[in-house]
């Protein structure tokens, strides 16, 4: 269904729906290794707190007032494992844990400027379809911050998709001599029709066709662990399917803001964008 049309009240009943499914099949998987993301204190990175909290009940942790992942492996103590925006300042960063306030310290980290030519209209959108763009990003940032609580989620990612890393993470953009949002994903140049697959366990939480990133594939990995799949030219797995790590979910393409066939994947962790590299060989 195109998206113009999706964002009625029965759309957003709809969205209610597939999420409850998508919460129910979370359960149906086994068990996982508790791989966790390398930690990386830096806007745009992950940390992996540890915390002193020693009951056999998770503790509630909360990061800018969304929840956070919390874990524990065998007997030892719970950690929180935390994304922090591209946007955050270096320094001191504050989560709560159970309502007490903890701190961790950012380090800085510099990104290099990419400049790229792409269609005007992708730049500098007309008029018409501007109420579309604001319903799209409305409903993807809701997307973007589902949590599905389980007890285990693996981190320990692989890449979706075999080819040249095109454009990385982080880079501040300039997109037709105007300074744009820094690219919060991962560029894999591969020609269009190339089977895109799961990073990792999970299950499709919304897949759709949207004016910048073209036809997306959302997966939930739980406890607030998404990745997303953009550019594509073709779905394969459905909303609610339960995928597995190297299924194959849709086929790449260059649908919306695409210079070309790529794909570009995010990870988005408590609600922001995340360094994608950091959940590769995750744990090893």
């Amino acid at each position: 269904m195109p998206c113009a049309k999706r964002f009625g009240l029965k759309a957003r009943c709809g969205f209610v729906v597939s999420r409850a499914l998508v919460i129910l099949a979370l359960w149906t998987f086994p068990a996982l290794v508790n791989a966790l993301p390398r930690d990386a204190r830096v806007p745009g990175g992950v940390a992996v707190i540890s915390l002193q909290e020693k009951s056999e009940t998770a503790p509630q942790v909360f990061s800018n007032g969304a929840r956070a992942w919390v874990t524990r492996r065998e007997a030892s103590n719970w950690s929180a494992v935390v994304g922090i925006a591209l946007s955050a300042k270096p320094g001191i960063q504050k989560i709560t844990v159970n309502g007490r306030e903890e701190t961790f310290t950012l380090r800085d980290k510099k990104y290099p400027v990419q400049k790229l030519t792409l269609n005007k209209a992708m730049v500098d959108p007309p008029k018409e379809v501007q109420a579309r763009i604001e319903r799209e990003s409305k409903h993807l940032a809701g997307v973007r911050s589902t949590f599905s609580e389980r007890t285990e989620t693996s981190a320990d990612f692989l890449l979706p998709a075999q080819g040249r890393l095109s454009s990385r993470y982080g880079v501040a953009r300039v997109l037709n001599g105007q300074p744009r949002s820094p690219h919060a994903g991962l560029d894999v140049a591969v020609p269009t029709g190339t089977p895109i697959t799961a990073p990792a366990d999970g299950v499709v939480l919304d897949a759709d066709d949207y004016y910048f990133c073209g036809k997306t594939l959302f997966i939930d990995h739980s406890n607030g662990l998404i990745s997303m799949h953009c550019h594509l030219s073709e779905f394969i797995a459905k909303v609610g399917e339960s995928v597995k790590q190297g299924q194959r979910i849709a086929l790449s393409g260059a649908t919306g803001r695409a210079t070309g066939p790529h794909l570009h994947w995010s990870v988005y962790l408590n609600g922001v964008s995340v360094e994608p590299e950091l959940f590769l060989n995750a744990g090893k």
